[in-house]
């Protein structure tokens, strides 16, 4: 096999697992080879912030790598087992799936999340933006804090990028783009109440698109 597909994947000695790998370009993950590592469900719990999924090494509904950029979740024991030198994020909103890539060299994507310290990234406002279509994608303009782990007051990402309105503190932030969020104010923004959001975008309180609560698949691939 030399196409976009299932491969088999050594992840120990005599352990091997089946994950979809994209062996192509994708828009704003170029070059392919990347490996299928998880999938999550916005509208879900499984994966949200708090969950253990994050900081075990548990696979979770391993079959459901098989399947591509489905609406499956997984979570596949490379999670734990490959080293990387780069990560592709995806998000699907609708039919219309949007990826964007960072060079961040690991020993795994366990040794980046377990542990919840923050780890920087500096991709961009805008470069997280564009993983939700333009038209309702929103962001407040301040704080702009992005990475892994991400912590404000009123809400966490363990990858993506969370804002607020006013000044650069991130105190009393109120809106996040990426996967693995969640709100700790009760999925309240200001007056904007919303319900769970585990990956994707939301917004409240003067973000520069509106009130937004746009759930997503996300997708984590590496390189």
């Amino acid at each position: 096999n030399t196409g976009n597909g299932v491969y088999l994947i050594r992840t120990g000695v005599n352990e091997h697992t089946k994950t979809y790998c994209q062996m192509s370009s994708l828009p704003g993950c170029s070059g392919g080879g990347w490996t299928l590592v998880m999938k999550i469900d916005g509208k879900k719990a499984t994966f949200r912030y708090s969950s253990s999924l994050w900081s075990n090494k548990q696979s979770y509904n391993p079959s459901g790598g098989q399947s591509g950029f489905d609406n499956v979740e997984t979570k596949l024991p490379i999670y734990w087992r490959a080293s990387f030198k780069e990560i592709c994020i995806g998000m699907k909103v609708g039919s219309a799936l949007r990826f964007i890539s960072l060079k961040y060299p690991a020993n795994s994507l366990y040794s980046l999340f377990a542990d919840g310290k923050y780890r920087a990234t500096n991709l961009g406002r805008q470069k997280w933006k564009s993983l939700i279509p333009s038209a309702i994608s929103s962001l407040q303009l301040k704080c702009n804090h992005e990475g892994f782990n991400g912590y404000a007051e009123n809400v966490k990402a363990r990858i993506g990028i969370i804002g607020n309105e006013g000044t650069d503190s991130c105190v009393s932030s109120d809106s996040y783009i990426g996967v693995g969020t969640t709100n700790t104010n009760n999925n309240r923004l200001c007056d904007f109440h919303f319900s769970l959001n585990s990956a994707g975008n939301v917004a409240g309180c003067k973000a520069d698109n509106g009130n937004r609560d746009t759930k997503a698949m996300g997708y984590i691939l590496v390189r």
